[in-house]
């Protein structure tokens, strides 16, 4: 293991190990909040109004939180969270990004003594957080597509039964199950609070930017502007809608063989590579004592990155 690569895993455990011992209890944390919240009743004396603004921690930590909230990719990250309803800070993903990073060299640098390929587990284990994050939006994604036709149709109802559009959006959050329904009363106070109309309807598109969700918005902007039948209008908008869920449903299905099959041909190498040093402990030594296996190890890397992006490009279907 070379110095560098000590240095930098030495330079992860002591930040996690600060990271961990550094962050309040629960009990310190319960405690804080009771404190807060009677120096919010205090300072408000007599005034009886509620607090309508909403506190957003980045991590628990302050000197961290405040460098956070200072980062782009962390408030793109923090928008990420909440969109796969995690209940994670930023702060404790990076904790939890670092800590695996951390396993992953350690025994990336034991096993693969080859310069920079030793931190290759470690970079692997330590997306497996931004991957689960990854996957929890994305299945989020889906459960709000495969809601909002019903909540067009609930919305043209209401509509037709004489409420005006800000009250069939409560209705919506009222009937429809998570995720669909709890943005649309989110959207709801927003009006209520004040905000226009598009202002609300844009955020609702920020927290959930699906194409689908972009095409409702578009029409009842373009309505509200323009004026007509506003109920046919999302008649019609839901047919729009069902057939496009229809037709992704279907891309996966015919999609999915390939896709198993890019999964299986990436994984089968290292897979092999793991077995055949448990069950041969120095077969694969050639591959990183001799400057031959050192190139076969960097070109099969980089063939894999190389066919990873050909299968890719070969199930994406464009519609």
């Amino acid at each position: 293991m070379s110095i560098v690569s000590m240095f930098l895993i030495l330079l992860v455990a002591a930040f996690a190990t600060i990271a961990y011992f550094t962050e309040p209890s629960e009990a310190e944390k319960r405690t804080q909040e009771r404190l807060s919240g009677l120096s919010r009743s205090i300072s408000m004396g007599d005034d009886d109004q509620a607090e309508i603004v909403k506190h957003v921690t980045f991590s628990r930590i302050s000197w961290l939180d405040r460098i956070l909230r200072q980062n782009r990719s962390a408030l793109r990250l923090h928008l990420w969270l909440e969109q796969a309803k995690l209940p994670w800070t930023v702060g404790r993903f990076f904790f939890y990004s670092a800590c695996l990073m951390l396993v992953g060299a350690l025994v990336g640098n034991w096993w693969i003594p080859v310069g920079w390929v030793g931190w290759i587990p470690g970079l692997v284990l330590g997306l497996v957080p931004l991957a689960w994050v990854a996957y929890n939006r994305a299945k989020r994604f889906r459960q709000f597509n495969g809601l909002l036709p019903d909540a067009v149709d609930l919305i043209a109802r209401a509509l037709r039964a004489g409420q005006s559009l800000p009250s069939a959006l409560v209705t919506v959050a009222e009937e429809m199950p998570d995720p669909l329904g709890p943005e649309f009363q989110v959207c709801a106070d927003e009006m209520n609070y004040g905000l226009p109309f598009r202002e609300a309807m844009n955020n609702l598109l920020r927290r959930y930017p699906v194409r689908e969700l972009h095409f409702l918005i578009s029409a009842m902007l373009v309505q509200r502007e323009t004026g007509g039948n506003l109920p046919e209008l999302l008649d019609k908008t839901a047919g729009v809608l069902r057939s496009r869920i229809t037709l992704q449903q279907k891309v996966r299905v015919y999609t999915a063989q390939g896709r198993m099959t890019g999964g299986i041909l990436l994984a089968l190498p290292f897979l092999a590579f793991v077995l055949t040093n448990l069950l041969r402990p120095g077969y694969c030594a050639p591959l990183f004592e001799t400057e031959i296996g050192h190139k076969l190890v960097y070109g099969t890397l980089t063939s894999m990155a190389i066919g990873t992006l050909v299968v890719r490009r070969i199930i994406e279907v464009r519609y």
